[in-house]
């Protein structure tokens, strides 16, 4: 009985490896995983605030450190923690903040990394056709990363996987993400600092009104620059 070598040579359907798996699972962890758990930190956080505040020295650096593994390991939504920043030292919690945030991204960045993504980035090539756009995407990373930071939709965490699997430089991730992310983290601090109380910030983390046209023209430009992106790619 003779073999069809034709039917050998054809491609077999690209199965749902272990490894796309994993790095389909990383993604949910990255992005469901925040909502989760500040409900949880935020309680006890917000409930506690004296704690923090008699925080001085050596006990303000290692929370500060250990901010920076828990926004970059997506225990807790940067969001959260820059609001929490602002009610609890106000102004004087900016520049600690901006770094803690900045050295999470990172750490994201590079724990995405050792997950790759080749598998997960292949079946969406092959499935949606988008090929050509992601690479899009990597050749324009600095304007991506830049407008993904700045738009309040974007979770942190997931940006980071995103842009580390398509191979980013660490470099244009670093300097594009600090700067997109600088407005929407000082309106939430600025948010934190005007709650009049620890109740009314956990119960209306959003509820500042001029804030939230601030928020919206963040979203809509954040839009309109991807939107140009995406335009100027089909053409």
């Amino acid at each position: 009985m003779k073999t069809d070598v034709s039917l050998l040579a054809q491609p077999k359907p690209m199965p749902f490896s272990r490894k796309m798996i994993i790095e389909f699972l990383y993604l949910v962890w990255m992005g469901a995983l925040p909502l989760v758990s500040s409900s949880v930190l935020g309680y006890y956080a917000i409930s506690n605030p004296d704690f923090f505040q008699s925080l001085q020295g050596v006990e303000l650096f290692v929370f500060w450190c250990l901010a920076i593994f828990i926004m970059g390991l997506a225990f807790s939504p940067t969001t959260f923690f820059a609001l929490f920043t602002g009610y609890i030292w106000g102004l004087n919690g900016i520049m600690p903040l901006i770094i803690a945030y900045s050295m999470a991204s990172l750490l994201g960045f590079f724990v995405a990394k050792l997950f790759k993504g080749e598998a997960i980035l292949t079946f969406i090539k092959s499935k949606f056709k988008t090929a050509s756009f992601l690479d899009h995407v990597q050749s324009n990373s600095f304007s991506w990363v830049f407008l993904a930071r700045l738009s309040p939709v974007f979770p942190f965490a997931i940006t980071n996987a995103i842009m580390a699997f398509l191979g980013v430089s660490v470099q244009k991730f670093f300097i594009a993400g600090t700067l997109g992310m600088l407005p929407r983290t000082l309106l939430a601090v600025w948010t934190g600092m005007q709650a009049k109380s620890i109740e009314y910030l956990w119960n209306n983390p959003q509820s500042a009104h001029w804030q939230d046209f601030v928020s919206l023209a963040l979203l809509v430009f954040s839009g309109a620059g991807m939107f140009y992106l995406a335009k100027k790619h089909a053409h």
